[in-house]
């Protein structure tokens, strides 16, 4: 029952989001003066919005931008990748509550691949996850689903974020500024990872019986 009541409330939330036009009209300026206005607060404030935000969807970046857009660098990081790790942490929690473990028999043959090497190879995995895809949402999901263990979920989540925070931080004020004419470009960006990783599988399952023929032959 718990679950179920869990899990109907974010669907609920990023379905009231979307209703909204919340996901439209997001932008590092709107973070940006959203925190503005709690003051002290504001790191505090800052850090609860980017984990509510990750439970419904929100891209991460954008909360990166924003950091970037409200403080200087040495604030700026620190409370970004503060942020980074707890909604990825909270995101990886609801989903290992929420979601049952018969929905991994239901993937798609190449995410039961991953989900092989999570198990055997977890750290790295999720390290190599962090890096390429950095804050997607629904990698926090996938992740939570899985059977990875939350000390490889952690330690690689932790390193494999690092990068991209500094990086993104160091860049964003200029991004911030520019967030309209940015955003299709890193949408874009994050949907062209996602094609050429299915591409490599087509081509792997092409080749696999051929290489199978040389090797009888």
């Amino acid at each position: 029952m718990t679950r179920a009541l869990l899990l109907a409330g974010v669907i609920l939330a990023a379905g009231a989001a979307w209703w909204s036009g919340a996901y439209a009209h997001a932008s590092p300026e709107q973070v940006a003066g959203l925190v503005g206005r709690a003051g002290l607060w504001g790191p505090a404030a800052f850090v609860a919005l980017f984990v509510g935000a990750e439970l419904i969807h929100f891209p991460g970046v954008l909360f990166v931008f924003a950091a970037a857009a409200l403080w200087p660098a040495r604030v700026a990081i620190p409370t970004a990748y503060l942020g980074a790790l707890l909604a990825s942490v909270t995101v990886f929690a609801l989903a290992r509550r929420v979601v049952p473990a018969s929905a991994l028999d239901r993937l798609p043959a190449r995410v039961r691949r991953y989900e092989s090497l999570l198990e055997t190879h977890g750290l790295l995995t999720v390290l190599g996850l962090r890096l390429v895809l950095f804050m997607l949402p629904t990698v926090h999901w996938l992740l939570g689903a899985s059977r990875v263990s939350p000390r490889d979920f952690m330690v690689g989540t932790a390193l494999g974020l690092l990068p991209g925070v500094v990086g993104l931080t160091l860049l964003g004020r200029h991004a911030a500024d520019h967030w309209d004419a940015a955003q299709p470009w890193l949408l874009g960006g994050a949907a062209l990872v996602v094609a050429l990783a299915l591409l490599r599988e087509s081509a792997a399952r092409r080749r696999g019986p051929h290489q199978d023929l040389d090797r009888l032959g």
